[in-house]
Protein backbone atom coordinates (compact mmCIF):
# COMPACT_ATOMS: atom_id res chain seq x y z
CA UNK A 1 0.00 0.00 0.00
CA UNK A 2 1.08 3.48 -0.87
CA UNK A 3 2.64 5.80 1.56
CA UNK A 4 -0.45 8.30 2.65
CA UNK A 5 -0.76 11.96 4.97
CA UNK A 6 -3.54 13.91 6.16
CA UNK A 7 -3.33 17.42 5.22
CA UNK A 8 -5.86 19.94 7.31
CA UNK A 9 -5.26 23.36 5.42
CA UNK A 10 -5.60 27.12 6.99
CA UNK A 11 -8.73 28.84 7.34
CA UNK A 12 -10.66 29.79 4.36
CA UNK A 13 -14.27 31.49 3.45
CA UNK A 14 -16.52 29.24 3.46
CA UNK A 15 -20.61 29.72 2.70
CA UNK A 16 -23.34 27.66 3.64
CA UNK A 17 -24.81 26.73 0.12
CA UNK A 18 -20.69 25.14 -0.22
CA UNK A 19 -22.20 22.70 2.84
CA UNK A 20 -25.59 22.60 2.50
CA UNK A 21 -26.46 19.02 1.22
CA UNK A 22 -23.28 17.69 3.23
CA UNK A 23 -24.69 19.15 6.52
CA UNK A 24 -28.45 18.09 5.53
CA UNK A 25 -27.20 14.37 4.65
CA UNK A 26 -24.64 13.32 7.39
CA UNK A 27 -25.68 12.31 10.67
CA UNK A 28 -21.89 12.89 11.72
CA UNK A 29 -22.35 16.62 11.00
CA UNK A 30 -26.01 17.47 12.83
CA UNK A 31 -24.42 15.41 15.56
CA UNK A 32 -21.38 17.94 15.67
CA UNK A 33 -23.08 20.85 15.39
CA UNK A 34 -25.30 19.44 18.41
CA UNK A 35 -22.83 18.98 20.60
CA UNK A 36 -20.47 22.79 19.14
CA UNK A 37 -24.28 24.59 20.21
CA UNK A 38 -24.22 22.62 23.86
CA UNK A 39 -20.53 23.30 24.26
CA UNK A 40 -20.62 27.12 23.57
CA UNK A 41 -24.50 27.81 24.38
CA UNK A 42 -23.97 29.25 20.58
CA UNK A 43 -26.51 28.46 17.60
CA UNK A 44 -23.88 27.98 15.56
CA UNK A 45 -26.00 25.80 12.83
CA UNK A 46 -28.20 28.85 12.75
CA UNK A 47 -25.52 31.46 12.53
CA UNK A 48 -24.02 29.68 9.72
CA UNK A 49 -27.10 29.45 7.73
CA UNK A 50 -27.91 32.87 8.71
CA UNK A 51 -25.01 34.34 6.54
CA UNK A 52 -23.55 35.63 9.88
CA UNK A 53 -19.59 36.78 9.41
CA UNK A 54 -18.56 36.98 12.83
CA UNK A 55 -15.37 35.81 13.35
CA UNK A 56 -16.70 33.21 15.95
CA UNK A 57 -19.17 31.76 13.41
CA UNK A 58 -16.70 31.75 10.42
CA UNK A 59 -14.18 29.78 12.28
CA UNK A 60 -16.27 27.86 14.54
CA UNK A 61 -18.12 26.53 11.73
CA UNK A 62 -14.83 25.76 9.43
CA UNK A 63 -13.77 23.62 12.21
CA UNK A 64 -16.87 21.66 12.74
CA UNK A 65 -17.35 21.38 9.20
CA UNK A 66 -13.79 20.12 8.56
CA UNK A 67 -14.40 17.30 11.02
CA UNK A 68 -17.32 16.48 9.69
CA UNK A 69 -15.16 15.35 6.24
CA UNK A 70 -12.63 13.98 8.27
CA UNK A 71 -15.06 11.58 9.83
CA UNK A 72 -17.35 10.52 7.09
CA UNK A 73 -13.88 10.28 5.25
CA UNK A 74 -13.04 7.63 8.30
CA UNK A 75 -16.63 6.00 8.09
CA UNK A 76 -15.89 5.32 4.25
CA UNK A 77 -12.54 4.36 4.16
CA UNK A 78 -11.59 2.41 7.57
CA UNK A 79 -8.17 1.25 6.35
CA UNK A 80 -6.83 4.23 5.82
CA UNK A 81 -3.23 4.67 8.21
CA UNK A 82 -1.47 7.93 7.31
CA UNK A 83 2.07 8.15 8.10
CA UNK A 84 1.58 11.55 9.54
CA UNK A 85 -0.42 14.49 9.65
CA UNK A 86 0.13 18.14 8.44
CA UNK A 87 -1.89 21.05 9.93
CA UNK A 88 -0.95 24.26 7.87
CA UNK A 89 -2.10 27.23 9.89
CA UNK A 90 -5.34 27.25 10.95
CA UNK A 91 -5.60 23.55 10.20
CA UNK A 92 -3.44 22.46 13.22
CA UNK A 93 -6.22 22.33 15.27
CA UNK A 94 -8.53 19.68 13.36
CA UNK A 95 -5.03 17.63 13.20
CA UNK A 96 -4.97 18.03 17.10
CA UNK A 97 -8.33 16.49 17.40
CA UNK A 98 -7.53 13.85 15.06
CA UNK A 99 -4.56 13.06 16.75
CA UNK A 100 -5.91 12.72 20.27
CA UNK A 101 -4.52 15.72 21.69
CA UNK A 102 -7.32 17.43 22.37
CA UNK A 103 -10.83 16.47 22.46
CA UNK A 104 -13.85 18.19 20.15
CA UNK A 105 -15.03 20.54 23.07
CA UNK A 106 -11.57 21.39 23.94
CA UNK A 107 -10.89 22.50 20.45
CA UNK A 108 -13.95 24.03 20.03
CA UNK A 109 -13.23 26.48 22.78
CA UNK A 110 -9.62 27.18 21.99
CA UNK A 111 -10.98 28.29 18.69
CA UNK A 112 -13.69 30.44 19.98
CA UNK A 113 -11.95 32.12 22.51
CA UNK A 114 -8.64 32.31 20.42
CA UNK A 115 -10.74 34.32 17.83
CA UNK A 116 -11.81 36.49 20.48
CA UNK A 117 -8.88 37.27 21.24
CA UNK A 118 -7.33 37.73 17.80
CA UNK A 119 -10.43 40.18 16.75
CA UNK A 120 -9.85 42.44 19.42
CA UNK A 121 -6.20 42.36 19.21
CA UNK A 122 -5.84 43.30 15.35
CA UNK A 123 -8.73 45.50 16.03
CA UNK A 124 -6.60 47.34 18.22
CA UNK A 125 -3.28 47.95 16.16
CA UNK A 126 -1.98 51.06 15.20
CA UNK A 127 -2.83 50.59 11.71
CA UNK A 128 -5.13 47.95 9.90
CA UNK A 129 -3.30 45.11 8.89
CA UNK A 130 -3.61 42.20 6.10
CA UNK A 131 -1.72 39.14 4.70
CA UNK A 132 -2.26 39.07 1.22
CA UNK A 133 -1.10 36.22 -1.71
CA UNK A 134 0.90 36.39 -4.42
CA UNK A 135 0.59 34.10 -7.52
CA UNK A 136 3.51 33.02 -10.06
CA UNK A 137 5.59 36.01 -8.95
CA UNK A 138 9.35 34.73 -8.76
CA UNK A 139 10.70 35.26 -5.01
CA UNK A 140 13.74 37.14 -6.13
CA UNK A 141 11.38 39.94 -7.63
CA UNK A 142 9.23 40.07 -4.78
CA UNK A 143 11.98 40.24 -2.46
CA UNK A 144 13.26 43.60 -4.11
CA UNK A 145 9.91 45.17 -3.66
CA UNK A 146 10.01 44.30 -0.01
CA UNK A 147 13.57 45.75 -0.20
CA UNK A 148 12.10 49.00 -1.39
CA UNK A 149 9.32 49.63 0.75
CA UNK A 150 11.45 48.73 3.54
CA UNK A 151 13.22 51.78 2.52
CA UNK A 152 10.73 53.89 2.63
CA UNK A 153 10.55 53.06 6.10
CA UNK A 154 7.08 50.79 5.64
CA UNK A 155 6.91 47.92 7.35
CA UNK A 156 6.12 44.45 5.03
CA UNK A 157 7.45 40.81 5.41
CA UNK A 158 6.68 37.41 4.05
CA UNK A 159 4.60 35.49 6.26
CA UNK A 160 3.44 32.39 4.82
CA UNK A 161 5.07 29.81 1.49
CA UNK A 162 3.00 27.75 0.34
CA UNK A 163 5.16 26.98 -2.77
CA UNK A 164 7.98 28.97 -5.02
CA UNK A 165 5.45 30.76 -6.69
CA UNK A 166 2.34 31.44 -3.88
CA UNK A 167 3.87 33.82 -1.40
CA UNK A 168 1.77 35.15 1.75
CA UNK A 169 2.57 39.23 2.59
CA UNK A 170 1.93 40.55 5.48
CA UNK A 171 2.07 44.53 5.95
CA UNK A 172 -0.71 47.60 5.77
CA UNK A 173 -3.83 47.78 4.11
CA UNK A 174 -2.55 50.78 2.41
CA UNK A 175 1.10 49.35 1.85
CA UNK A 176 -0.89 46.11 0.37
CA UNK A 177 -2.29 48.14 -2.04
CA UNK A 178 0.81 49.84 -3.25
CA UNK A 179 2.16 46.56 -3.80
CA UNK A 180 -1.16 45.43 -5.65
CA UNK A 181 -0.76 48.15 -8.25
CA UNK A 182 3.29 47.66 -9.08
CA UNK A 183 2.34 44.15 -9.44
CA UNK A 184 -0.56 44.87 -12.01
CA UNK A 185 1.09 47.23 -13.99
CA UNK A 186 4.09 45.05 -14.45
CA UNK A 187 1.24 42.18 -15.30
CA UNK A 188 3.92 39.46 -13.80
CA UNK A 189 1.49 37.97 -11.55
CA UNK A 190 -1.89 37.66 -10.31
CA UNK A 191 -3.49 38.83 -6.47
CA UNK A 192 -5.15 36.33 -5.24
CA UNK A 193 -6.36 36.87 -2.00
CA UNK A 194 -6.53 38.55 1.57
CA UNK A 195 -7.09 37.72 4.90
CA UNK A 196 -6.59 39.11 8.30
CA UNK A 197 -2.69 39.09 9.51
CA UNK A 198 -1.13 36.35 10.42
CA UNK A 199 2.26 34.46 11.07
CA UNK A 200 3.98 37.88 11.29
CA UNK A 201 7.01 38.84 13.79
CA UNK A 202 4.85 42.14 14.93
CA UNK A 203 2.22 39.50 16.38
CA UNK A 204 5.13 38.57 19.15
CA UNK A 205 2.37 40.07 21.80
CA UNK A 206 -0.93 38.38 20.77
CA UNK A 207 1.59 35.13 21.13
CA UNK A 208 2.06 36.08 24.81
CA UNK A 209 -1.54 36.79 25.22
CA UNK A 210 -2.71 34.10 23.54
CA UNK A 211 -0.57 31.81 25.81
CA UNK A 212 -1.74 33.37 28.75
CA UNK A 213 -5.63 33.94 28.32
CA UNK A 214 -6.35 30.84 25.93
CA UNK A 215 -3.56 27.98 26.00
CA UNK A 216 -2.51 27.94 29.84
CA UNK A 217 -5.38 26.13 30.38
CA UNK A 218 -5.79 23.26 28.36
CA UNK A 219 -3.19 19.86 28.63
CA UNK A 220 -2.47 18.34 25.49
CA UNK A 221 -2.47 14.88 25.53
CA UNK A 222 0.40 12.91 23.38
CA UNK A 223 -0.33 12.61 20.00
CA UNK A 224 -1.35 9.22 18.18
CA UNK A 225 1.25 9.36 15.27
CA UNK A 226 3.73 12.36 14.12
CA UNK A 227 2.57 15.96 13.50
CA UNK A 228 4.48 17.55 10.94
CA UNK A 229 5.41 21.42 11.78
CA UNK A 230 4.35 23.66 9.13
CA UNK A 231 7.25 26.16 10.32
CA UNK A 232 10.60 24.06 10.35
CA UNK A 233 8.92 20.45 8.54
CA UNK A 234 9.88 18.84 12.29
CA UNK A 235 7.91 15.79 13.68
CA UNK A 236 5.87 16.51 16.67
CA UNK A 237 4.61 14.09 18.72
CA UNK A 238 4.60 15.39 22.60
CA UNK A 239 1.53 16.79 23.18
CA UNK A 240 2.88 20.23 24.78
CA UNK A 241 5.15 20.64 22.17
CA UNK A 242 2.16 20.58 19.88
CA UNK A 243 0.56 23.47 22.28
CA UNK A 244 3.83 25.91 21.48
CA UNK A 245 3.74 24.96 17.58
CA UNK A 246 -0.03 26.10 17.77
CA UNK A 247 1.54 29.45 19.47
CA UNK A 248 4.52 29.73 17.46
CA UNK A 249 2.17 29.61 14.61
CA UNK A 250 1.12 33.47 15.58
CA UNK A 251 4.77 35.01 14.81
CA UNK A 252 6.49 33.04 12.83
CA UNK A 253 6.30 32.48 8.83
CA UNK A 254 4.77 29.44 7.47
CA UNK A 255 7.38 27.31 5.32
CA UNK A 256 4.90 24.78 3.69
CA UNK A 257 8.09 24.22 1.48
CA UNK A 258 9.46 22.45 3.77
CA UNK A 259 6.84 20.53 4.14
CA UNK A 260 6.53 19.32 0.46
CA UNK A 261 10.27 18.68 0.39
CA UNK A 262 9.56 16.30 3.16
CA UNK A 263 6.76 14.00 2.13
CA UNK A 264 9.05 14.00 -1.30
CA UNK A 265 11.91 12.68 0.76
CA UNK A 266 9.79 10.25 2.82
CA UNK A 267 8.16 8.84 -0.78
CA UNK A 268 4.73 9.55 -0.30
CA UNK A 269 1.94 9.19 -2.96
CA UNK A 270 -1.10 9.94 -1.28
CA UNK A 271 -2.03 13.17 0.16
CA UNK A 272 -5.93 13.64 1.41
CA UNK A 273 -6.48 17.28 2.21
CA UNK A 274 -9.76 16.99 4.59
CA UNK A 275 -11.29 20.60 4.18
CA UNK A 276 -13.44 23.13 2.73
CA UNK A 277 -12.02 25.54 -0.19
CA UNK A 278 -8.23 24.67 -0.13
CA UNK A 279 -5.93 25.54 -3.09
CA UNK A 280 -3.64 22.96 -1.68
CA UNK A 281 -4.72 20.32 -4.62
CA UNK A 282 -3.81 22.56 -7.20
CA UNK A 283 -0.19 23.11 -5.80
CA UNK A 284 0.34 19.25 -4.68
CA UNK A 285 -1.21 17.10 -7.74
CA UNK A 286 1.94 17.74 -9.59
CA UNK A 287 4.25 15.72 -7.37
CA UNK A 288 1.83 13.22 -5.31
CA UNK A 289 -1.70 11.86 -5.69
CA UNK A 290 -4.25 14.55 -4.22
CA UNK A 291 -7.70 13.75 -2.93
CA UNK A 292 -9.94 16.61 -1.70
CA UNK A 293 -12.01 15.86 0.99
CA UNK A 294 -14.34 18.69 0.38
CA UNK A 295 -18.24 19.28 0.18
CA UNK A 296 -18.33 20.02 -3.60
CA UNK A 297 -16.99 16.47 -4.53
CA UNK A 298 -17.48 14.17 -1.28
CA UNK A 299 -20.40 11.81 -1.52
CA UNK A 300 -22.04 10.01 1.00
Amino acid sequence: MSKSVFLFPGMAKSRFSDFEKLIENSDISQSLYMKAEECLNYPLLKSFLSGDKSIVTERCAFFVNTLTLLYELQKSNKDLNPEYVIGSSFGIIAAGVYLGSLNFQEALKIVRDTAIVEEEYLRNMDKEYCTHFIYKYSLEDLEDLIQKFRSEGKWIEISVYISDDLIGIGSTVETINELKRIIKIQGKSTSIYTTELSHTSNLKELRNLLDKEVYSGYEFSELSKPFVSDLDARSITCGEDLKEEMLKSVDTPVKFTLVHKKMLDDNIKDIYVIGPSSFFGAILKKDFKVMNIDPLNFKL
